[in-house]
Order: structure tokens, then sequence, then C-alpha cells
């Protein structure tokens, strides 16, 4: 099959592409390396080594023309967004920008080309308001109404436009015959992440020993799906007929976990024992609690995430504190 990643450099992205090369896909990368900083690095070099790896450089953030790649595609997996919890407080209108004109720019160039399936990566975000008015449920299902009561929410600066994407890729799906499916993300983790969210940015403050140890919203939980489970469950999402048409939740329901557990579980296992830890309030608009019930995706796919914390942590700590040289993805 012919399969094109947007945001295929960055992180479930590059895993994604690796999963489509050991079922023998040809895979093309749509991506402008924002995530590595323009270059690639030791793991990427080894994954464009791969002659049925194909790298289309291209800023999404405007039109896309001259690319020279296939006139059809099996399935397009749209995965390129800016993300980074931080980015949702630090720079809410670049993001929520950047992110609706990646979405418009390729649905406008898809339409040039034959597309035999469409799948939308969104986010669990679309339920941020969801918890003050009463509407979350946990296990949290696709059932569950999207809201988001107020635009001024800085952190709605993400989930407004990735619902948003969702609403493109769904219209234009039934518009242009394409079978579409949304899946939403719930808090995906592991090597290649970047730092901006809570696991690798825990890791990386906790490598550099700071003290005392800063944490927002440690009463918070969440459940957290290791990257290989949801790069498998994205696979099939976009290759089982029964998928179309479909929103489809990913994530882990296994472990649920406070995040000040969270902190101190890293701290005992892999820095040498906790030290001293200290609360600094909920971020605005973020949930006490965040679950996904994944009986969907079980019963579409048949798939069942198998990566625990313990494990997935592991491989995450390793990759994060690597010497530079070395490569662990």
């Amino acid at each position: 099959m012919n399969i094109l990643i947007t945001g295929g450099t960055g992180f479930i992205g590059f895993h994604l592409a690796r999963l489509h090369r050991e079922h023998d896909d040809q895979v093309w990368l749509l991506d402008n390396l924002a995530k590595t900083g323009g270059q690639s690095d030791p793991d990427l070099d080894a994954l464009l080594a791969d002659p049925g790896v194909h790298l289309l450089r291209h800023d999404l953030t405007t039109p896309i023309e001259g690319l020279e790649c296939p006139a059809t595609f099996d399935v397009v997996h749209h995965l390129a967004a800016i993300n980074g919890t931080r980015l949702f407080y630090e720079m809410p209108y670049e993001l929520a920008r950047a992110n609706l004109l990646i979405t418009i720019n390729l649905l406008d160039w898809l339409g040039t080309l034959s597309v035999g399936r469409l799948v939308y990566a969104s986010t669990s975000e679309v339920y941020a308001d969801c918890e003050p008015l009463g509407l979350l449920t946990i296990p949290t299902d696709e059932t569950v109404p999207v809201a988001f009561t107020q635009p001024t929410a800085r952190r709605f600066s993400y989930g407004v436009t990735k619902f948003a994407g969702e609403l493109l890729c769904t219209q234009f799906g039934g518009t242009r015959h394409i079978p579409t499916t949304i899946v939403r993300y719930h808090n995906v983790y592991g090597p290649r992440m970047g730092d901006k969210h809570v696991i690798p940015e825990f890791i990386s403050r906790m490598a550099a020993r700071e003290t005392p140890f800063r944490i927002f919203g440690g009463d918070e939980t969440r459940a957290f799906c290791h990257v290989r489970d949801a790069v498998e469950a994205t696979r099939l999402c976009g290759v089982t007929p029964a998928c179309a048409g479909e929103i489809v939740h990913i994530g882990n329901a296994r472990e649920e976990i406070r995040i000040r557990d969270l902190a101190e579980r890293l701290m005992d296992a892999h820095f040498g024992g906790r030290w001293e830890i200290v609360e600094q309030g909920r971020r605005d608009a973020s949930v006490s609690r965040r679950c996904p019930a994944t009986g969907k995706l079980g019963t579409l796919t048949g798939f069942e995430a198998r990566v625990m914390l313990e494990e997935g942590l592991a491989n995450t700590v390793v990759w994060h504190v690597r010497p530079a040289a070395e490569s662990h993805a």
C-alpha cells in the first residue's frame, strides 16, 4: 500500500512510519522537520535511508504545490499539528492559526489526488470543558459530547482547532466519497516526544535534579498510552473497513495514575529516590480525570493496549537521558 503520513518525522508519525514499513508498505512523510529543528537525527536518518520511505518536505501552513509523489494513496494519516501542553498557554493564537491552516491546505491538495482512506488524528482535549458542565464520564467513550463553553481559555487553542479539523476532514471525506476515520488520542507518550508534555518534561527536570520539584495538578489523574500501542491502533484504524466513518478513542484504559504519583514513581524507579515535590496548583481549564473507554477500538479492530507504565516509562527515560550520540528509539 501507499501510505502518506503528515507530520511523519514527528513523534507519533515517526513510529507509525516504521510500523507501516514493517508491513511492507511504501511510506511518504509530509513534514517541514519543525519538530527536529529543521535537522535530521540518527533515528530519522536510519528511517529515511530505507528505500521504502520518502520525505516530502513542505510547511503545511502554506499551500502545497509541485510535490513529486504518487497520484494515489491508499491511506492518508493526518498527524501534522502544533502540540504541547505548555504551548497551549504560551502561544495560543499562533498554535490555533497554524493548526487550522495545516488541515485546510492539506485537504485542498488531497482533493487533487486519489485517496482510499483518510485518518485524522484528534485528541481527548475536545472534551476539555465537559467536566464543569457535568458531561464528562469516566471512562470516557465516544458518545460524550464535545464542549467548549467560551473561547477565552488559552488551553482551548488546541482542542478547538483539533475539533475543527475533525469537522473539516469529515465533511471533506463525505463530499469526496473518501472513507474517513477520526482517532482521538488520550495521553500518548514515549521516545521522541519532545519536552513539552508532562512525562518528558518531568524526565528532563528530574535529570537536571530540579529541587524542589514543581508539579501542576498533582491530584489530577491521567491514563497514559505508550506510542508503540498508539501507532498499532492507528494503523489498524486505517486498514480496517469497519473503522470507516467512525470516531475511535486510542489510549490505555488499564492504568490511571495521579500526576503526583507519576512524579514519585519516576523518581523512585529511575532517579535514585524521591525528593521534595511542591504543588503549584491546577492549570486553567485542565480536567481532574482523563481515562478513555477503548471498547469501541477493541470491537472494531481487536486491539488492546499491551505496554504498561512500568515498561513504557523505563523505555522513555532511557531515550530522553541517553547521550546525544546514541539512539534508543
